[in-house]
């Protein structure tokens, strides 16, 4: 089965994309640069991630997939008012899944794959790891979900993920002080839809602008492609 497997450069989503593959799938890596909110740091690490990721899992051919994301940033933060910021990281892992939906059409993928562990980030507490995917059709496999941070650590450390992933390479720059933890399907769902052409629109183009990378690749011939 085709899944698109989100990874980010952090512990959990190479954890993830290796369960995946031990239960059958077949990976697209997907990675959102956010230029410019984001370090080369995190490009770095999830070149090095990707390779380790094939080097474990050689017998058929792996594409790391990298995707704009700064401009859909941008698109829901300039649209968003007053106490409504604290719905950032909200509606930015909503776009993220529109684009992944988006992609997964593209290559024929039945199915995303994240590393969401429950209350990692703001976006994934009981509340908001439902609002996050409420905008698409297609199925989403967690298979971290019932993990604790320590037996991801042990699993990085066992698959050789670890040293790469605890590498420095940056936080987002626009997350809100105070993100929402605890959102509202209605709430979220209005202010959404208020933006829907924007997102979608820019969405659109950032999946147009993607740019796809057989692995094993290095970095340089990754930043000749991509903006930095």
């Amino acid at each position: 089965m085709k899944a698109v497997c989100l990874i980010s450069g952090g512990l959990d989503s190479p954890v993830a994309s290796q369960i995946a593959i031990l239960n059958g799938f077949h990976l697209f890596l997907v990675h959102y640069h956010n230029f410019p909110f984001h370090s080369l740091g995190t490009l770095e690490k999830v070149v090095a991630l990707s390779n380790k990721i094939l080097e474990r899992n050689s017998k058929y051919p792996m594409f790391l997939t990298i995707i704009p994301n700064g401009k859909s940033q941008e698109a829901v933060l300039n649209n968003l008012k007053g106490v409504e910021i604290r719905q950032t990281c909200l509606l930015c892992r909503m776009q993220m899944f529109v684009k992944a939906e988006m992609y997964a059409q593209q290559i024929g993928a039945d199915i995303i794959v994240t590393g969401e562990i429950l209350g990692e980030q703001a976006s994934q507490t009981l509340d908001n790891l439902p609002i996050v995917v409420s905008k698409v059709d297609i199925p989403t496999f967690r298979p971290l979900i019932g993990y604790n941070k320590e037996e991801i650590v042990q699993l990085s450390k066992k698959w050789g993920f670890y040293d790469l992933s605890i590498q420095p390479g940056g936080c987002c720059s626009i997350n809100p002080k105070y993100p929402e933890t605890r959102g509202q399907l209605e709430v979220i769902t209005r202010i959404y839809d208020r933006m829907t052409d924007i997102i979608q629109t820019s969405a659109l183009e950032e999946v147009q602008k993607a740019q796809t990378f057989s692995l094993p690749v290095d970095l340089e011939t990754v930043l000749k492609k991509v903006e930095i």
